[in-house]
C-alpha cells in the first residue's frame, strides 16, 4: 500500500487521518507521517490499516498503476490477502 494508495482511499470514504486511525486502531501520528513519507509502518500497522480500508469497501489496486476504488455494493467482500494476515487481524 503505497502513501498515495492510501490518501485517495480515504478521500474516497471522506475520511480524516483521525478517522482512519480510530477505525484500524492505529495511533493518528503513525498515519499522518506514514503520509508525509516519514514513518513506514510497521507489518500489523500496515495490515490493520488495509484491513479497515476493505472493510469500508475499498480495494487497493496493486501494479503498474497502484490505486484505490470503491468496491461495488453488490461485489463480495474479498477479505484480506493472506500475505496481509497477521495475528491482529486474523479475526
Amino acid at each position: 500500500m503505497t502513501t498515495a494508495q492510501l490518501r485517495q482511499a480515504r478521500d474516497l470514504l471522506a475520511w480524516s487521518e483521525d478517522d482512519l486511525a480510530l477505525r484500524a486502531n492505529v495511533d493518528a501520528e503513525s498515519i499522518r507521517q506514514y503520509e508525509a513519507g516519514h514513518y513506514p509502518p510497521s507489518p500489523e500497522q500496515r495490515a490493520a490499516i488495509r484491513g479497515a480500508l476493505t472493510a469500508a469497501g475499498v480495494d487497493l489496486i496493486d501494479g503498474a498503476s497502484p490505486g484505490a476504488r470503491l468496491r461495488p455494493a453488490d461485489a463480495p467482500d474479498k477479505g484480506i490477502p493472506p500475505s496481509e494476515l497477521t495475528t491482529e487481524n486474523d479475526r
